[in-house]
């Protein structure tokens, strides 16, 4: 009977297909279920949890009211103080990292920053004792050491850093207004000294925001562009002066030492004449000692030997006498004529 009903078979096939499709319109709708109820399920999660990471802490509100924060460490000095702050006795503070559950809908939670925040001022000039323009270019560092002011009163990073800028630059203000420029650019202990100054007040002036300022640098300090050529010449007379001033102090010192050298010399000079005097005396002396012992012994040839020496100092080839031949000068020349 099959064999003579050519469409029988076809009856079939179409009612198997029609099975598969159920079956896997079926499974399909069966996995949208589970699926559905998979990211139900999530999302309900996500509503009752929430995660801390390593690098923040966490404030949790209910209805805009801060009920509850998450720190890194609750016996840190500005925790202590929230705790003994009736203004948040109903805060509670815990801390840890990781999992932690919430509220529904009805409690949120504000994320800040735990690690230690860069705050790159711009750079701005500022007048020192002896009206010279400077510009500083500095940096700070800061932290948030309690969550639940800084959210009170700051709220945001960049609004905290507007308030850094505001109190650091007063107070630089006031501190260089007191000093020289060339003490502000060389004295590094002095600079050293007022940077811990200006730390300390913003700290003061920021203890209510839970803000703790951690360090402040200068980055570059240096004169406005136009006022570079005035400083070129004031640096370059300021130098001719020195220099000047090294001239003459070298004149007066070559004047001193050779004034020194020349009284010296005066005094060798005259040391050495009044010895010289001294020993042509004694050689005088000695010579007229020996001219009269030769004299004693023998006056006739010291007479003799006198007027050769004499002859000899005043006679030459070219020299013409006229004497008497009665001169004792004389005697000698006309004995040896004779």
């Amino acid at each position: 009977m099959d064999q003579g009903n050519p469409f029988g078979s076809n009856t079939d096939n179409k009612k198997v297909v029609d099975l598969d499709k159920i079956k896997m319109k079926s499974f399909i709708k069966y996995i949208g279920i589970i699926f559905g109820i998979f990211i139900v399920f999530l999302m309900l999660f996500n509503s009752f949890t929430f995660t801390v990471d390593e690098r923040e802490q966490v404030v949790i509100t209910q209805f805009d009211k801060i009920i509850r924060i998450i720190v890194d460490d609750i016996s840190d000095p500005s925790i202590e103080a929230l705790k003994n702050d009736k203004n948040f006795s109903d805060v509670k503070i815990e801390e840890g990292k990781g999992l932690f559950f919430k509220l529904p809908f009805i409690q949120k939670t504000i994320s800040f920053s735990n690690q230690l925040l860069t705050y790159d001022t711009p750079p701005e000039e500022v007048l020192t004792l002896d009206k010279k323009s400077i510009v500083l270019d500095n940096y700070a560092q800061w932290t948030i050491n309690n969550p639940v002011l800084f959210m009170q009163t700051m709220d945001n990073t960049s609004y905290a850093n507007q308030r850094i800028d505001e109190y650091i630059y007063s107070k630089l203000r006031e501190e260089i207004g007191r000093i020289e420029a060339h003490q502000l650019v060389t004295d590094k202990d002095y600079v050293s000294d007022m940077l811990i100054r200006v730390k300390d007040y913003l700290n003061n002036q920021l203890a209510t925001t839970g803000v703790n300022v951690v360090d402040i640098r200068i980055k570059r300090t240096e004169y406005p562009e136009a006022t570079y050529q005035n400083i070129f010449e004031q640096m370059r007379s300021e130098r001719q002066a020195v220099a000047t001033e090294y001239r003459s102090e070298g004149l007066k010192e070559a004047q001193s030492i050779r004034s020194a050298a020349e009284r010296e010399a005066t005094i060798i000079e005259a040391q050495a004449y009044e010895q010289a005097q001294k020993l042509r005396g004694e050689g005088d002396a000695e010579a007229l000692k020996i001219y009269a012992q030769a004299y004693n012994r023998d006056p006739e040839f010291y007479a003799f030997w006198q007027t050769l020496q004499t002859y000899k100092a005043v006679i030459d080839k070219d020299t013409t006498i006229i004497i008497s031949p009665d001169s004792d000068l004389a005697k000698y020349i006309y004995k040896i004529q004779d």
